[in-house]
């Protein structure tokens, strides 16, 4: 438990969230190095815009499923150890852990197998070749979701004893291999290389926090016999709704350019792939910290403390936001042009990419918060809250791309990011401030 409360306890946060953002940033660099192996390689052409769609649903699928219990787990995981201790919990997330993973293998693989149905549907624009090309990039991805899923799940358990800097860093081998194996491969196999090196990359990576985590006395395997899971499956739900509110977005914005024709998704991909690194960083090192810190306030019922906090931390991480937001209004294009404008990327592509890059930045203030409050909401058990942001997220994502994207193109799919994300922090705030003393 951290010691101290308030500003004592807030700065122990602050250095947790130091230390998980200094490594994430680490890691993010290396995705830098793998957009720029993909740009000079294929531009903007169709086998980016399978590899990027390929991607969405595989990232989306893990982050809905496996980052939600992960969420989840913590509050669940630190209350039955401080009640039962360290076994009891163990236990817990042995048990917890087998139904994600049989979720999200079952859920993989049907999103492998029922491609040739729903991506005509998502992304009418493109070419039957790169569908096809897309639908088997996906069966591969399938793997990467079942990898993924372990280090996600192993990495929960460590952020939940106060291990915060091997989850952050070990992202950083997954776009490394994914590169590498591009360079390598590309002539074997094609943009397949960088499904399998995502797969490679997220095994070395759950190596890696596993290893950790069994060196602390951890379980790593999924058990059978069912402990009382109630209280992690009373979190579970809401908060798989409360991470479709944060990434399906993303996904709805890759499918919805797909319908622009070629090139469009591959712009969105670029272009958000350099706000959502800083988005990540920024997310992870506070949502990473506070948890545990809301879990423990909650526990000791101190929610009138939890309030005020919640309160600093939506204002400190909107304040900080809006400078990132105007450095990537000054420098989208030079970025943009170090980091992708050679070979097939052209001085078009380049800015292209930096209009969708600004435009995405616009989000950071009301993402910032919103990430904050899913956390204090997830904590406070406020299921219906979580619901309904959820569900207003997803409508005026729709709504927004359909009649932006029509007046300014795959630039206002990014640009429709913002009013969605402010309505949502907007609902969630509304709903903590008022009823966090109740559950729901």
């Amino acid at each position: 438990m951290y010691p101290g409360t308030g500003e004592s306890d807030d700065r122990a946060v602050a250095r947790a969230g130091l230390t998980i953002g200094v490594l994430s940033v680490v890691a993010k660099l290396t995705a830098f190095v793998r957009e720029a192996a993909i740009a000079a390689v294929y531009g903007r052409g169709p086998e980016v815009d399978a590899f990027f769609l390929a991607l969405a649903v595989p990232v989306f699928l893990l982050a809905l499923v496996a980052g939600s219990f992960q969420i989840a787990l913590v509050p669940a995981y630190l209350a039955r150890r401080r009640a039962d201790g360290d076994a009891a919990a163990d236990r817990l997330f042995a048990a917890a852990f087998g139904r994600m993973l049989a979720v999200l293998a079952a859920a993989a693989l049907v999103m492998a197998a029922a491609a040739p149905a729903y991506l005509p549907w998502l992304a009418p624009a493109l070419a039957p070749d790169t569908l096809a090309l897309t639908a088997d990039l996906l069966w591969i991805m399938t793997l990467f979701v079942v990898t993924g899923a372990g280090a996600v799940a192993w990495g929960g358990v460590l952020n939940a004893r106060r291990r915060f800097a091997l989850p952050a860093i070990a992202p950083a081998f997954t776009p490394l291999v994914m590169a590498v194996l591009l360079v390598v491969a590309r002539d074997r196999l094609g943009v397949a290389a960088l499904a399998w090196g995502a797969v490679l990359g997220t095994l070395i990576e759950a190596a890696l926090v596993g290893g950790a985590l069994r060196r602390l006395g951890g379980r790593l395997l999924p058990a059978a016999g069912a402990p009382d899971l109630a209280p992690l499956l009373r979190r579970w739900g809401p908060i798989l709704l409360a991470n479709l509110l944060l990434y399906g977005a993303g996904v709805l914005d890759q499918m919805m350019a797909a319908m622009l024709g070629p090139g469009a998704a591959s712009a969105i991909g670029y272009g958000a792939k350099l706000v959502l690194a800083g988005l990540h960083v920024a997310t992870l090192a506070i949502g990473v910290a506070i948890l545990p810190a809301y879990s423990d306030q909650a526990a000791a019922g101190d929610l009138a403390a939890l309030r005020s906090r919640l309160r600093r931390h939506v204002l400190l991480v909107a304040a900080l936001s809006v400078p990132a937001v105007a450095a990537a209004a000054l420098l989208a294009e030079p970025v943009v042009r170090l980091l992708y404008q050679r070979g097939a990327f052209g001085p078009d592509d380049t800015a292209l990419v930096a209009e969708v890059l600004v435009a995405y930045a616009i989000q950071l203030p009301a993402y910032a918060a919103a990430v904050v409050l899913v956390r204090a909401a997830a904590v406070l058990e406020l299921g219906r809250a979580l619901a309904a942001a959820a569900a207003a997220n997803l409508v005026l994502t729709v709504g927004l791309n359909a009649g932006f994207m029509a007046v300014w193109g795959v630039v206002g799919i990014a640009l429709a990011t913002a009013p969605a994300f402010l309505a949502t922090a907007v609902i969630l705030y509304v709903a903590v401030m008022r009823d966090s003393g109740r559950t729901g």
